[in-house]
């Protein structure tokens, strides 16, 4: 390798572990808040609730509200931190803000990136309802591999597909 190639090695390292150290230092920083502001919970709770009680009742499907429970049909369901987007959403938050764009392009990263991972955790949660209904015993496999494992999915794609938008592509001369 020539120096000319190393040193373009090395920035690219550089560059990647810069990322990775600023990844990792805003989702210390959403952890920190999210541990000392527990509203921040109670807020992604409820505006899960209250997602799922709309989408229900423009399905026109009976749901009942018992604080942090939902009845639909013959099931319930506690929508608990864990069934709220944002934690997921924090992550997405992390590396679209560490990752080098300009704030605009960052900006509507963070406000597509909520819309789209609220979107699915709410499709998740009618998944888990529906499959409680018609077939309990699917539901742990559903909860804990298959969903939690498209959430994973959702937040790379997500981020995938803003990089495409964020990272301006060379034109043809």
């Amino acid at each position: 390798m020539d120096h000319r190639s190393a040193r373009i090695a090395s920035s690219a390292r550089r560059s990647v572990l810069v990322f990775l150290l600023r990844c990792a230092a805003y989702w210390a920083a959403a952890l920190a808040l999210v541990s000392r502001l527990p509203q921040i919970e109670a807020a992604g709770i409820e505006l899960t609730l209250k997602t799922l009680q709309g989408v229900l009742w423009l399905a026109r499907v009976p749901v009942i509200r018992s604080g942090d429970a939902l009845y639909v049909a013959h099931v319930s369901v506690d929508i608990v931190s864990d069934c709220s987007p944002h934690m997921a959403y924090f992550i997405y938050a992390a590396v679209v803000l560490a990752f080098p764009a300009a704030w605009r392009a960052r900006a509507l990263g963070l406000l597509a990136g909520a819309a789209v991972i609220h979107l699915f955790n709410t499709i998740r949660i009618l998944a888990l309802i529906a499959i409680l209904a018609l077939k309990r015993e699917w539901f742990d496999f559903a909860h804990i591999y298959l969903w939690q494992t498209g959430t994973v999915v959702v937040v790379f794609a997500t981020f995938a597909m803003w990089l495409r938008y964020a990272v301006p592509r060379p034109r043809p001369a």
